[in-house]
């Protein structure tokens, strides 16, 4: 598999929908408001499988384990 060259990118994605579940919020409309184009969007929201891969959130401090 090709390496990402937008990993950047995805950090921001995730992070975006993780914030956006965290606060009971679209994930959709976050990445709208980041201007995330609606195919890109659908398809990281609708078929996560199909991603390159998937980018590990960081640990928050209080997180055990």
């Amino acid at each position: 598999m090709e390496k990402r060259t937008d990993y950047k990118t995805a950090l921001m994605i995730e992070s975006a929908i993780h914030e956006a579940q965290e606060e009971n919020r679209s994930p959709a409309r976050a990445l709208a408001a980041l201007g995330v184009p609606i195919e890109i969007a659908m398809r990281v929201l609708t078929r996560p499988e199909e991603r390159r891969h998937a980018v590990p959130l960081p640990r928050s401090p209080d997180a055990q384990g």
